[in-house]
């Protein structure tokens, strides 16, 4: 274990983003309790969501302090009137100047069909967006074929190259540093330039992984997990991404011009879980033991 390698660990968890829903948002009021200012919060936009709700809920976290970026599935939008209605309200009446631009599940509801058609619009430089995520699949994704993935990274490396603002790609959860460091091989041979958000699970029990790997139909993952569940009584266990995180520090470490910049965790065990379990970390002196567990010192 090398000092470098626990330097990477704790600049992922001093630097970390978070996601929320409007729901959850409203349940618990407010994040200040438990979640330091200096941590982005993305808020999700599911397929039956309302888009004032994100819009108010993106308003509320930026008067709490923090940085916002809402998701913004493009399928869901019914036309480009909508569009700039929702990009515009998020800047102007929420503050916004951030964004992750996604597919988005269900059906596609108008005439926009992917992201790379909300980038064309040049609404985000209208709006003065600073930074803008676009989705990366280190395990593909059931509802595009590979070469369709591959077709999007370079249209969107190509798109990158000539705008006003800063976009990375913000990836889809994962259990494996394996999924991350075969997938970034694979995008340097197409030329990805663009950095690297990773998305990985906060704490929560191997039920509640194996649940939305399945809803999420991310299928190295769920092999991953299912064998961590090997019988009922391990279903309720609390699982942590120590391993996970450390394994993804090292390939930082090792690999130099790796584009790995930050790690974003998906809060499947609660906001206020999540958050407890990272803070005692920050600012904190931790190893890695041999049980592959962070150790506070």
């Amino acid at each position: 274990m090398s000092k470098e390698t626990i330097n990477i660990v704790k600049n992922f968890l001093n630097s970390y983003s978070i996601e929320t829903t409007p729901n959850v948002y409203e349940k618990y009021g407010g994040f200040s309790e438990f979640l330091n200012k200096n941590h982005d919060v993305y808020i999700t936009y599911l397929p039956d969501e309302n888009s004032k709700n994100v819009i108010r809920t993106a308003k509320k976290l930026k008067l709490e302090g923090y940085d916002v970026i809402p998701h913004l599935p493009a399928r869901t939008i019914v036309n480009k009137n909508d569009l700039e209605k929702y990009i515009g309200e998020l800047a102007n009446e929420s503050g916004c100047s951030k964004i992750l631009i996604i597919g988005g599940g269900g059906n596609q509801a108008g005439e926009i069909s992917s992201s790379i058609d909300v980038l064309k619009t040049d609404f985000l430089s209208k709006y003065n967006y600073q930074f803008v995520g676009v989705a990366g699949h280190p395990e593909g994704s059931p509802d595009i074929s590979n070469e369709n993935l591959d077709l999007a990274i370079k249209q969107k490396n190509d798109f990158a190259k000539n705008v006003d603002f800063k976009m990375y790609l913000a990836t889809q959860f994962f259990f494996e540093a394996k999924s991350l460091i075969e997938w970034e091989k694979h995008l340097v041979k197409i030329g990805n330039k663009l950095p690297i958000h990773a998305g990985i699970p906060g704490p929560a029990s191997i039920k509640t992984l194996v649940n939305y790997a399945r809803s999420c139909g991310i299928g190295n993952s769920l092999r991953f997990i299912t064998k961590q569940a090997f019988n009922l009584t391990k279903l309720a266990t609390l699982s942590t991404p120590d391993k996970l995180i450390y394994d993804l520090a090292e390939h930082s470490e090792i690999n130099k011009d790796s584009k790995l910049e930050k790690i974003h965790f998906y809060a499947f065990g609660g906001m206020k879980k999540t958050s407890e379990w990272l803070n005692q970390f920050n600012n904190s002196d931790f190893s890695y033991n041999n049980k592959q567990k962070f150790e506070l010192n």
